[in-house]
């Protein structure tokens, strides 16, 4: 095994091991904060002091919860949030899975090689899209004759100039032979 790849694997240990612990604090958090309607109205309630709910948060949460849970909490606390302690830890289990799924393959096709200022702006408008989890595979197929053709996993989007005179054909009805 190479340098890299242990590298690698040490830096997915580390991010996974990380990532465990900041969704045990908050998911402990959680279920402490739901078995106590009353403190979480408390704590909902932006007519009580901050201090006072930080306090009563404080009180709620075990020791050794991970920092960033805490400052997440404090956060949510705040500003009146914490009923989004929920839906926010769904998105962190989500955002986990996607990570160690591995990255979506993105195939782009092209009638000519395209240059690299294109291929960076096409990747960052594709990561705002789909996420930054991406691997690219740059094709060239003169047959399109223009445009572009781009798989993000199972979604295909098809711009090419190709599909575009086949799309008009259709519509005006003109016979291929």
């Amino acid at each position: 095994m190479n340098t890299g790849d242990r590298a690698s694997q040490y830096a997915t240990a580390l991010y996974e091991a990380t990532f465990e612990r900041l969704l045990g604090s908050l998911t402990g958090a959680a279920e402490a904060i739901a078995q106590n309607p009353n403190l979480l109205q408390k704590l909902q309630s932006i007519d009580v002091d901050f201090a006072d709910r930080k306090a009563a948060l404080d009180g709620l949460l075990v020791d050794g919860v991970d920092p960033l849970a805490r400052n997440l909490l404090y956060s949510l606390v705040e500003r009146g949030d914490l009923a989004l302690l929920g839906s926010v830890i769904t998105s962190l289990r989500a955002r986990m899975q996607q990570a160690t799924s591995g990255p979506t393959p993105v195939e782009v096709t092209t009638a000519v090689p395209i240059e690299a200022e294109q291929r960076t702006a096409l990747e960052q408008k594709l990561a705002e899209q789909y996420g930054a989890n991406l691997a690219y595979t740059y094709n060239v197929d003169n047959t399109i004759l223009g445009g572009m053709i781009v798989r993000v996993g199972d979604k295909l989007i098809d711009g090419s100039v190709a599909s575009r005179l086949a799309a008009l054909k259709q519509t005006l009805g003109v016979a291929t032979a």
